[in-house]
């Protein structure tokens, strides 16, 4: 907020004419750049008996479970589980349990295992009703562990979705979801909901940046086809704060450090666009102690990392208005570099999007064409501008800093 200020003074005429934005930002810090556990990808964490758990993964594969209270100091519970060494498989916890679930360790596998301690394994079953995969997701939901799409060499992209509520008997909610089928997609509950966004499908674009939801698994409703994040799979998500939260993940050969939300799966702000941590993914995130978490994975060059890092979320105060209204325009992101985005509403009729400076002269006009669109923000200096749509008096405040 500090270098916005001077820009600030001076204009509470012309912004009291506007709707009120204040800014939040995210900050992260670093737990520790080496933890005990070796650097990994495409492994699990989860949090269990108050503590932070990382189990599994590559390169090479392992089954090996690690702990830890302050993701400062990590304590090996086993070097060698009793299931297989693997990677992209899921974990929950349910039934005050983990759960290991599926993967692959040379084969695909429907396995599915847990422990109360991290130390004993038990296998609940060798072969459950649905078929092996890997890069699939698990969530716990409605009192049931649910096991979403993936990828099966022999039967390609997934889009099925199974539950149980023992983690033997398993049931199929459906055998053909309304998303794609896809792999190395992320998963979250929220607002008392299944999501399922982004990952990779056989049919371009290929890389997906979709949102989907459902509240029984049988029955899904894409909430954005486009959200405001790029395409991308292998990225992670989680609930904090009354929110969705996505961060990192991969898309022809570009790796990424940016962190979204969305208190409606809809709409998406950009909490920053170059995270403290490196550009990765197959990374994992969990909540623990009111923190969202990243933990791990690998970059572009195939870098694989075993640091930790934490963020208490936004610092300040953001706008909790939901944009997309009858006459309501929404741009993301928010403070700005290069471009800016901007998404009308269904019902807009509008084709001309001006900027203006802080004085109210129009430095920028452009037409639109459709509902969603970039804007570059090529020749504009850092500051404040305000952005109008057509003939509505509705402007919103736009900050653009490099």
């Amino acid at each position: 907020m500090g270098k916005y200020k001077t820009l600030l003074v001076g204009v509470s005429t012309f912004c009291s004419l506007l709707p009120t934005l204040l800014f939040a930002q995210m900050t992260w810090t670093q737990a520790t750049a080496n933890a005990q556990w070796s650097a990994r990808n495409r492994f699990k964490s989860v949090v269990f008996n108050n503590k932070m758990w990382v189990m599994g993964g590559s390169s090479p594969l392992t089954n090996d479970v690690w702990y830890s209270t302050d993701g400062v100091s990590w304590t090996q519970a086993t070097a060698n589980a009793q299931w297989s060494a693997r990677s992209r498989f899921t974990s929950v916890v349910f039934d005050n349990k983990m759960w290991i679930i599926g993967g692959y360790d040379g084969s695909y596998k429907n396995d599915v295992w847990y422990s109360s301690d991290g130390v004993t394994w038990t296998q609940a079953t060798a072969n459950a009703q649905w078929p092996g995969r890997a890069n699939h997701t698990s969530v716990v939901f409605n009192n049931k562990i649910w096991v979403i799409g993936g990828w099966l060499y022999s039967g390609g992209y997934l889009n099925d979705v199974w539950y149980s509520s023992d983690g033997v008997n398993w049931t199929q909610a459906t055998a053909n979801a309304g998303w794609s089928a896809r792999d190395r997609f992320t998963s979250a509950v929220f607002d008392n909901k299944m999501w399922v966004m982004g990952g990779f499908c056989s049919n371009s674009p290929y890389y997906l940046n979709d949102a989907w939801y459902s509240s029984d698994g049988v029955t899904w409703t894409q909430a954005t086809a486009n959200a405001g994040w790029s395409p991308r799979m292998e990225l992670s998500s989680v609930a904090f704060d009354n929110k969705i939260w996505m961060m990192g993940g991969y898309a022809g050969f570009i790796s990424n450090n940016d962190v979204w939300y969305s208190s409606d799966g809809v709409n998406w702000t950009q909490a920053t666009a170059s995270a403290g941590w490196s550009i990765r993914f197959a990374h994992s995130s969990i909540v623990f102690d009111n923190k969202i978490w990243v933990l791990g994975g690998s970059d572009n060059q195939l870098n694989l990392f075993n640091d930790v890092w934490y963020s208490s979320g936004l610092n300040g105060i953001e706008d909790n208005r939901q944009p997309l209204v009858a006459n309501r325009f929404s741009l993301y992101p928010n403070p700005a570099r290069t471009y800016f985005a901007i998404r009308l509403p269904q019902s807009a009729d509008h084709s001309l999007v001006k900027i203006f400076d802080i004085a109210g002269n129009i430095v920028k006009s452009e037409e639109v064409k459709t509902k969603n669109c970039r804007i570059s923000l090529d020749g504009i200096k850092n500051g404040v501008y305000f952005i109008k749509v057509g003939n509505e008096m509705v402007k919103e405040k736009l900050v653009v800093t490099r």
